[in-house]
């Protein structure tokens, strides 16, 4: 039974994943006028006009369902105790420092998650898997294309849909499924909040199906998953997650459009000194949540058992 419940956890959780995929294939080409294969071939892509809205709608209609509106309703029908992820943890008094602090750890997270990137980019499997990894960084090189849709806008009306769908959305559907629903069942299950943690991060990174990108983005989901749990509310990574998908595609629309000489994609301009005090930083913010979180769990045992 200890192993069945996390196991139906994650199940749960891919198959919001499926469903929000399935229902965004559906819609590509009924909102467009293309088949769905145009939009897995990269010069189709690059030359057809008029591809972003219909990428841009069908995405964030895939994703308000089945990583929005599928949980909430399995949070209604399901009716089990301690499975609102929204309320805040009542250990855990709500403090805006949290808000601020979280924000600013994933800033300061930045240099190290882009060197880690590059690292990864860098990765070669053996030999006899070279055709796997063909295939990998072809994959990786669709989804950048597909990226490039979002930053090669103009508009302010599609500048601004651009943002809801890579930065809003995206923020709050995936921290509702992965922090929200998968994380805190897990530790509830296990009662091992570090292993909770790893997992749902690991889960994180290999569901986008970015491999070249796996171990960056599983750190991001670890600094997210953390601090979620000493926060206590999800609200959070919520924030931390929008600031990170928001400015990372200010950081590529000024620089694809020639109005920054800064790459946010590589590590080539970022002093390794500059790396090592950031992530010194970090470390220093998150030592001070995860102090001030015993803290209140101590105060909060104590005040219960008097």
């Amino acid at each position: 039974m200890q192993a069945i419940q996390p196991l139906g956890t994650i199940l749960r959780l891919f198959a919001y994943f499926i469903l929000a995929q399935g229902i965004t294939a559906i819609l590509l080409p009924l909102i467009g006028n293309h088949p769905i294969s145009t939009y897995s071939n990269i010069t189709s892509i690059q030359t057809l006009p008029d591809l972003f809205r219909t990428v841009a709608f069908s995405d964030m209609i895939g994703k308000i369902i089945g990583f929005i509106l599928l949980p909430l309703v399995y949070l209604k029908v399901s009716k089990q105790e301690n499975t609102n992820p929204f309320i805040q943890d009542k250990r855990i008094p709500f403090d805006s420092l949290s808000i601020i602090l979280g924000i600013t750890a994933l800033l300061l997270s930045l240099p190290s998650i882009t060197l880690l990137a590059e690292l990864n980019q860098n990765i070669h499997l053996p030999e006899s898997l070279s055709s796997l990894e063909k295939s990998l960084r072809s994959t990786e090189k669709l989804a950048g294309e597909l990226t490039m849709l979002f930053v090669r806008v103009d508009t302010p009306a599609d500048i601004a849909l651009s943002f809801v769908a890579i930065a809003i959305i995206p923020a709050i559907g995936e921290e509702i499924i992965f922090r929200g629903f998968c994380q805190r069942e897990l530790i509830q299950q296990t009662r091992n909040v570090h292993l909770s943690v790893w997992i749902t991060a690991c889960i994180f990174s290999f569901i986008h199906f970015q491999f070249l990108g796996f171990f960056p983005r599983v750190l991001l989901g670890a600094l997210l998953g953390y601090m979620y749990v000493w926060s206590g509310s999800l609200l959070v990574p919520i924030l931390m997650h929008f600031t990170n998908n928001a400015l990372t595609l200010i950081l590529l629309m000024t620089y694809k459009k020639g109005y920054s000489n800064f790459n946010p994609e590589s590590s080539e301009e970022i002093p390794y000194v500059f790396v090592f005090l950031t992530l010194s930083a970090c470390i220093a913010i998150l030592y001070n949540r995860k102090k001030t979180y015993d803290n209140h769990l101590s105060n909060y045992i104590t005040n219960t058992h008097e």
